[in-house]
């Protein structure tokens, strides 16, 4: 799965509002394996708790250009 993929579900799956956040350009390709891991760990969830979603959210804005 690519790097717009991968943000597009955890996009779906946090029900994020701010569509441009996870925007794949402004994610480096360097950056894809940490992506895949928080992607790995959101669709396999069925609930995510509102504090899980900031941590996650966080988390991607720290790995943007």
């Amino acid at each position: 799965m690519n790097k717009a993929d991968m943000l597009k579900d955890i996009e779906e799956s946090l029900n994020v509002v701010n569509k441009g956040l996870f925007n794949p350009d402004d994610f480096d390709d360097e950056n894809t394996e940490e992506i895949r891991e928080i992607h790995e760990m959101v669709t396999g969830r069925n609930q995510i708790t509102a504090i899980e979603q900031s941590a996650i959210i966080e988390e991607l804005s720290k790995l943007r250009k």
